[in-house]
C-alpha cells in the first residue's frame, strides 16, 4: 500500500531537488569516486545513475504570478481530458475535471492552483492503472486535498500510477496557501486532478497541452 507523509517542515537540501534525494545522491557520488580509484571504466554507470536519480526528485523554486483571479496548473505534465462531473466529496457542485498526466521525467510536485484554505485532507486506497486510463482518477490510490477560496471551493487529487506508489502529502487541514504552493509529489509516472465548479471558472486548456504547475495559467474565476 502506498504511504502518505506529511512532513512537518522542508529541511535545508540541495536548490532545485527534494530534500528525500540529499542522502541518495551523496551515496551515487561516493561510489563514483569509489569507482574512479578502483577501476575508472566503471565509474560512468554510477555517475549516469546518480544523475537520473537527481532528475527523478527535481524541485525547483518557482515564482508563481499574483493574479487572484486567475487559476494555475497543479502539475507539470500534459493533458489528458477535461470532462464533466458532478464533485460529491468536497465541492458538492457540477464541475470540470481537469486531467494532467505527469510523466517519469516531469518535475512531479503538485502545487495549489490558486490562493485557499486547506479544508479537507483525504487518503483513499485503491488500484494502480495507469493514468491514462479514464477510471484511474477514481480507482486508484488517491489524496485528495480541497481548498476553500474567495470564489468558493476547489479540489485537487494526487493519483498514484503503477509505478510511483508513494503519495506524499505536504499539507494540513488549517494550513492557508499561495498560489504555486507545494500540495505534495506523485513521482515515477503518475496523475493530477483538479476540480473546479462549473459555473464559477472557464477553463482555457485542452487535451495535448503541456502545463507547468503552478506557472501556466489554465483558467480564470467568471466575473460575477
Amino acid at each position: 500500500m502506498p504511504e502518505q507523509t506529511i512532513p512537518k517542515e522542508r529541511t535545508s537540501h540541495i536548490p532545485g531537488l527534494d530534500p528525500e534525494v540529499t542522502p541518495l545522491l551523496g551515496l551515487g557520488l561516493g561510489l563514483t569516486g569509489l569507482a574512479l580509484g578502483l577501476r575508472p571504466r566503471l565509474a560512468a554507470l554510477p555517475l549516469a545513475l546518480t544523475a537520473l536519480t537527481a532528475a527523478l526528485y527535481r524541485d525547483p523554486e518557482r515564482a508563481t504570478p499574483s493574479e487572484p483571479g486567475s487559476i494555475f496548473a497543479p502539475a507539470d505534465g500534459v493533458v489528458l481530458r477535461v470532462d464533466e462531473l458532478y464533485e460529491h466529496r468536497f465541492v458538492h457542485s457540477d464541475c470540470l475535471r481537469l486531467s494532467v498526466d505527469i510523466g517519469p521525467l516531469d518535475v512531479p510536485v503538485i502545487r495549489s492552483p490558486a490562493i485557499g484554505l486547506v479544508r479537507l485532507v483525504e487518503q483513499v486506497s485503491g488500484e494502480y492503472r495507469p493514468a491514462s486510463d479514464p477510471e484511474a482518477g477514481d480507482r486508484n490510490e488517491r489524496i485528495y486535498i480541497g481548498l476553500e477560496t474567495d470564489w468558493g471551493p476547489l479540489l485537487i487529487a494526487l493519483v498514484a500510477g503503477p509505478i510511483g506508489r508513494r503519495l506524499v502529502c505536504r499539507v494540513r487541514v488549517g494550513d492557508r496557501l499561495e498560489a504555486g504552493t507545494r500540495l505534495g509529489t506523485a513521482r515515477f509516472g503518475a496523475r493530477a486532478d483538479l476540480y473546479v465548479q462549473r459555473d464559477v471558472a472557464r477553463l482555457t486548456t485542452g487535451p495535448g497541452m503541456r502545463l507547468v504547475a503552478g506557472i501556466t495559467r489554465i483558467g480564470a474565476v467568471v466575473p460575477l
